[in-house]
């Protein structure tokens, strides 16, 4: 069940992804040949007016196919090549070259790129929107009780749990997180007991000791510390909260903030990767996305609404990456047209794309690898 829900969120974000493509070529008065969720077989196919509507059966992408967007059809020589390509209804679609996307405007041309990225922005705001109004906004608690713990980090190695309460550190009695975070901050980056409490199965309460020794602030933790407290970058913790109910008007507002937040934090994950401050370990593939889009699942629609909206603004940003292929790719062919006032040359748009395809399956591979790295370690 897991697993279904897992593909359903995926083919629904390439869906909003595709459709912000589908409905600007409509609207600019592109011709589209196919709309397709999904690669492979195809499980699902039903053509209406000019455009095949159908769904393949690996779920991991999407296209739009409209009339006229192979940079070989500007060129005459190329014309038997292609149209072997085509079927009977293709060629008769391409007959009217007021529907070649490739004949439209700069600007059409930019609207059309554009909009799958910002469908995917747009779906995020809303479910941001929906999950703030319906479910509150989430207000660190000031007790010194641990909300969650980061993954191979000081305290989650050390043994500390979601849920335990921290009533003591070296002797030092906390009744704030504020106070254990400074307790933290001050350390120096020596051991420390921690005296917990903790509630079992039975609602039984206990208490013990755990030694944590915290460390220096990694790369990949710093991005998140939108707080700037140290503690939950040095030991890997963060507090404990409770969700506040919110009015419409404070909920569209808010939503906007988590998606800035969301954005940044994707970017500057990007930028760390390409200036070599964070390692590419970090890279998730399809393998590790659908096992956190079950685990969220399992925990609630709150948390697989939460990871949704996380999801679709990293797909928006990666699909802008400048590599050709992606949305992105597109961008930079056409801003380079505009200034220049000419296509960009067949030969480089040939070489650029296969780089940028060549690029784009050794990440997938570098990706998947992680993915298996992780589960097997």
């Amino acid at each position: 069940m897991s697993f279904l829900v897992s593909i359903l969120v995926l083919a629904i974000l390439i869906f909003v992804h595709e459709l912000g493509h589908f409905l600007f070529a409509k609207f600019n008065g592109v011709g589209v040949v196919e709309f397709s969720i999904g690669f492979g077989k195809k499980l699902f196919k039903k053509k209406i007016g000019e455009t095949t509507y159908s769904i393949g059966m690996i779920p991991l992408g999407g296209y739009v196919r409209m009339i006229g967007d192979d940079p070989r059809m500007l060129h005459a020589e190329n014309s038997k090549e292609i149209l072997a390509e085509m079927t009977a209804e293709e060629r008769v679609l391409l007959q009217d070259r007021s529907k070649w996307f490739l004949n439209k405007s700069w600007f059409s041309k930019m609207q059309i790129v554009l909009a799958g990225p910002g469908f995917n922005l747009l779906f995020a705001y809303f479910a941001a929107v929906f999950a703030l109004y319906v479910y509150g906004a989430s207000t660190p608690i000031d007790l010194p009780v641990i909300g969650a713990t980061i993954p191979k980090h000081p305290a989650a190695e050390a043994g500390i749990l979601a849920g335990d309460k921290v009533l003591s550190i070296d002797g030092k009695h906390l009744n704030t997180w504020q106070e254990l975070a400074e307790t933290i901050k001050t350390s120096g980056g020596k051991p420390l007991n921690f005296l917990i409490e903790r509630q079992d199965e039975e609602k039984t309460v206990n208490t013990l000791t755990i030694k944590v020794t915290p460390q220096s602030d990694s790369p990949e933790m710093k991005l998140l510390d939108s707080s700037n407290e140290e503690n939950s970058v040095v030991v890997g913790i963060v507090p404990d909260s409770e969700n506040v109910a919110v009015s419409l008007g404070e909920s569209c507002l808010m939503a906007v903030s988590q998606i800035y937040y969301i954005s940044k934090i994707t970017v500057l994950g990007f930028w760390g990767m390409v200036k070599g401050s964070i390692s590419p370990k970090n890279i998730a593939g399809p393998i590790f996305i659908l096992s956190e889009v079950a685990q969220s699942a399992k925990r609630g629609f709150e948390a697989l609404l939460d990871f949704m909206i996380f999801l679709s603004v990293s797909l928006a940003i990666l699909n802008l990456l400048p590599i050709p292929v992606l949305d992105g790719g597109h961008i930079v062919f056409f801003t380079i047209e505009a200034l220049l006032g000419a296509p960009v040359s067949l030969k480089i748009q040939n070489y650029a794309t296969q780089a940028g395809m060549v690029i784009l399956l050794l990440l997938m591979l570098f990706a998947v690898g992680n993915d298996i790295l992780r589960f097997v370690g």
